[in-house]
């Protein structure tokens, strides 16, 4: 896991190829607080590490000859030691960035087109860094077009840090800190946005609500760090296991909501068993190693033109509130919430 924010003052960052740099890590998984975390704290090492770099490449061409600090004591000759540096520092995988990315670009937020194009403009950073050395050492010549193509995506590079920071910031003011879902400050505006789109399109789409049996007692017989872990768990399972376009918010307590687009009851009804196999099918460990096995009562309700998205979470939690006095661990939908719709006995 990448430094936290308040942590990173402390991180050696040395570009002058002699010490050995800290080994990339990967981004945290399964909670997406974290892993946005530990992007922000990586994109902001890239950045400075970066204008490092860039100072260190200019200083090269400015004061030819010349070795870094740890350098002024040997005894090698400095043209090997300055030809040393140029390959070093301008070989993309050398600096922490390119190995944090090769480690980490398969992550799902990390292969997304603007990450994709931000390690793009990294590679051809330091390409044109290299060809620009390598013909400095070579005839003792800065090549205006070369440096400019250098200076040019050294600014490409940092401005898309900068709006990619931008982006992941305002993620994480809509998120939950505890269980990373969505949380209920963006869930109206979204669920409205929504439902005016099912109306336009005349597609069928569904609200469910997802409440965890007895956990209640969870925190009262294990500890409210056990209640914690518990909801980010099934949080997890929530995110990892629904449909890439549906939406995942925190509504309160032990309790979820899910939006499902492009949904008629039917397959909304599906999709929610489904979940609630692998909720039935995940026990929780808990930090003393107790294996907590963890059910789920799931209500759902269409969304529909002459209802307001109020009264549409109201039909669900209606459906839900079946669901627990049906037994709990299974799932009810509005349209007939008294009948079992795949749910457990």
């Amino acid at each position: 896991m990448a430094a936290p924010m308040d942590e990173m003052t402390n991180r050696d960052s040395d570009f002058s190829g002699g010490r050995e740099s800290e080994m990339p890590e990967s981004i945290a998984v399964g909670n997406l607080v974290d892993a946005e975390r530990d992007i922000l704290a990586e994109l902001e090492t890239a950045l400075s590490e970066h204008i490092a770099l860039v100072l260190e490449w200019n200083r090269r061409l400015l004061v030819p000859g010349s070795d870094s600090d740890r350098d002024r004591n040997s005894d090698r000759d400095a043209s090997v030691t300055a030809q040393n540096h140029a390959h070093s520092h301008a070989d993309d995988h050398d600096c922490n960035f390119g190995a944090w990315y090769a480690l980490n670009q398969h992550n799902r937020l990390i292969d997304q087109p603007a990450i994709r194009s931000l390690a793009t403009t990294h590679e051809q950073l330091h390409a044109a860094a290299r060809r620009l050395l390598e013909h400095f050492e070579h005839d003792g010549r800065v090549d205006a077009a070369e440096y400019d193509a250098m200076a040019l995506r050294a600014e490409s590079f940092f401005a898309q840090i900068r709006r990619l920071e931008r982006a992941f910031r305002t993620a994480r003011s809509d998120v939950d800190p505890l269980t990373g879902a969505y949380n209920r400050q963006t869930m109206m505006s979204d669920l409205e946005i929504e439902r005016e789109r099912a109306i336009r399109t005349k597609s069928a789409a569904a609200i469910a609500l997802v409440d965890l049996d007895h956990f209640k007692s969870v925190n009262d017989t294990h500890g409210h760090q056990a209640g914690d872990l518990v909801l980010q768990t099934i949080a997890g399972i929530l995110q990892s296991h629904v449909r890439p376009f549906d939406k995942v918010y925190r509504y309160g307590g032990e309790e979820f909501l899910i939006c499902l687009p492009n949904a008629d009851m039917r397959q909304t009804a599906r999709i929610l068993e489904r979940l609630r196999r692998v909720i039935e099918a995940s026990p929780v460990t808990l930090t003393n190693g107790i294996s907590l096995p963890i059910t789920t009562s799931i209500g759902a309700a269409p969304i529909l033109q002459d209802r307001q998205i109020g009264q549409i979470i109201e039909k669900a939690d209606r459906a839900l509130y079946a669901a627990k006095e049906g037994g709990r661990n299974r799932v009810r939908v509005w349209r007939n919430p008294e009948s079992t719709e795949n749910g457990k006995k």
